[in-house]
């Protein structure tokens, strides 16, 4: 397919695909802790009022996932850190897992249309002997930062990277992203189409004043 297998002495590079990357959530509204020996749960804003200027060992759930290098080749080489976005199920990320297209007709559409529309995610199709059972996405709104030192102490879970097709569009793909001007598509329309378009949207849509 679009992936590429490396040699392990192969350079860290954008565009990389590891599995077994650490990620972990930590909720600042609820922070299991512990206190000496004790356990307890507070807040990030009561931690920072508390003044503590010692380390505070929090407890928190870290799991294994695929995850594909951000981080352009110059920095990937020498940074200190590599950012990488995660990698998960293609039905999952785009929420549709109970909808999914039952023919190749309708996947070929929702696949080409996903790409020209969906900058966020990045579309990578199922290849088994890559280790991809599934189709799976990149979803460059989940960020995840890992010293680089430990990181090319996991080059053997590196399952290799993009072929360089899939790489370009990968690149350009993630320039958009990060440079896209967020708007208010209806802010253009008047009265009679801003309130048809309200009533079409599945979100709210706070209408502007001159289209009351």
């Amino acid at each position: 397919m679009i992936y590429e297998f490396l040699e392990s002495e192969s350079a860290l590079r954008q565009g990389d695909i590891f599995r077994n990357i650490p990620f972990a959530e930590l909720s600042l509204s609820q922070i299991p802790i512990m206190d000496g020996d004790e356990p307890g749960i507070t807040t990030w804003d009561d931690l920072v009022a508390a003044g503590e200027s010692r380390p505070i060992t929090a407890l928190i759930a870290i799991q294994p996932v695929y995850a594909m290098v951000l981080t352009q080749d110059c920095d990937a080489a020498r940074g200190r850190h590599i950012c990488l976005a995660q990698v998960d199920q293609f039905l999952d990320v785009r929420g549709i897992r109970n909808a999914a297209p039952q023919t190749p007709k309708k996947w070929q559409s929702l696949l080409t249309s996903h790409m020209r529309e969906n900058l966020r995610y990045f579309y990578l199709p199922a290849d088994s002997s890559f280790g991809f059972n599934e189709r799976m996405a990149v979803d460059l709104r989940v960020i995840i930062r890992v010293p680089r030192n430990d990181l090319m102490g996991l080059l053997h879970h590196r399952l290799g990277r993009l072929n360089q097709v899939a790489y370009e569009h990968f690149r350009e793909n993630l320039a958009q992203f990060f440079r896209r001007y967020p708007y208010n598509e209806w802010y253009p329309l008047n009265k009679e189409e801003a309130e048809a378009y309200a009533e079409a949207s599945p979100e709210s849509v706070d209408l502007y004043s001159w289209q009351k």
